[in-house]
C-alpha cells in the first residue's frame, strides 16, 4: 500500500470532520454507523470521543482527521469539492479516510475514486489513510434499523470497524490491522478494505427494494 510515512504513525485524533459528497440518505448512514461505532468502542475502553467538526463552522483551521463518504460516481464536480477542502489543510498531520459506496460488486469504478483521492492528498502532501468499499449499490440506509452484526449488516459492519480501529489509531487502515493484530492482507494496494452482501446480488437488491419500500 503506498501511504506517507506519517499516515502509519499513530496520533489520537482529538477532532475529526465527517464530510458526505455529495449529501444523500445512504452516505449519511454509512457516516452514521461510523460515528455511533466510534463512540460505542469509546465507551467500552474508557477513552476520550473525538470531537465532531463542522468544517463549515470552523474557522480555526485545526481538525485531526477527515472522513469522506462518496459514491463511486465520482465526478469532476466532487474531486473539485474535495479538493477545495483538502486545500485548507494541505501540508499538515490530518489523516484522510475514506468510505466509498460503490454501485456494483466490481468496484472498479471505486477503485478509480480511491486513486484520485489519494493522489489529491499526496499532492498536499497530506497522510492518505485509506479506508472501506461497501459494495451494496444504492439504497443501504434502508438498514438503518437492522441489528449492527445481524445478517445484512455483519460484513459492512466488520468492515467499518476495521476504519474504526485506523480513526482511534490515528493512522492507515493497513497500519491499524498490523498494530492489532488483525488481517492486514484485507487492504489492497489503494489502502482500502472491500467488502460485499453476505447473500447473492439478486437477493441483495430484493431485499433492499423491499425494506425501502416499508421505510416509505
Amino acid at each position: 500500500m503506498e501511504t506517507t510515512a506519517r499516515g502509519d504513525v499513530p496520533k489520537t485524533l482529538q477532532t475529526i470532520a465527517y464530510i458526505s459528497i455529495p449529501e444523500s440518505a445512504d452516505l449519511e448512514f454509512l457516516l452514521w454507523d461510523l460515528q455511533d461505532a466510534i463512540a460505542a468502542y469509546a465507551q467500552l475502553s474508557g477513552t476520550a470521543l473525538p470531537r465532531p467538526v463542522d468544517l463549515k463552522a470552523n474557522d480555526t483551521g485545526v481538525v485531526d482527521g477527515m472522513v469522506f463518504a462518496v459514491d463511486d460516481a465520482f465526478d469532476d464536480e466532487a474531486i473539485i469539492a474535495v479538493e477545495q477542502i483538502l486545500d485548507r489543510f494541505g501540508d499538515t498531520e490530518t489523516r484522510v479516510y475514506v468510505v466509498v459506496l460503490a454501485g456494483s460488486e466490481d468496484a472498479e469504478r471505486a477503485h478509480e475514486t480511491a486513486v484520485r483521492l489519494r493522489r489529491a492528498c499526496r499532492l498536499r502532501d497530506l497522510p492518505w489513510c485509506g479506508g472501506v468499499v461497501i459494495c451494496a449499490g444504492s439504497g443501504i440506509a434502508a438498514l438503518r434499523h437492522s441489528p449492527r452484526m445481524g445478517l445484512l449488516r455483519r460484513p459492512f459492519s466488520e468492515a467499518m470497524d476495521k476504519l474504526v480501529g485506523a480513526v482511534r489509531m490515528g493512522c492507515s487502515i493497513e497500519h491499524a490491522q498490523l498494530l492489532g493484530g488483525g488481517d492486514a492482507d484485507s487492504v489492497d494496494v489503494d489502502g482500502m478494505v472491500r467488502v460485499k452482501p453476505a447473500v447473492p446480488a439478486p437477493i441483495w437488491h430484493a431485499i433492499i427494494k423491499r425494506l425501502g419500500t416499508h421505510a416509505q
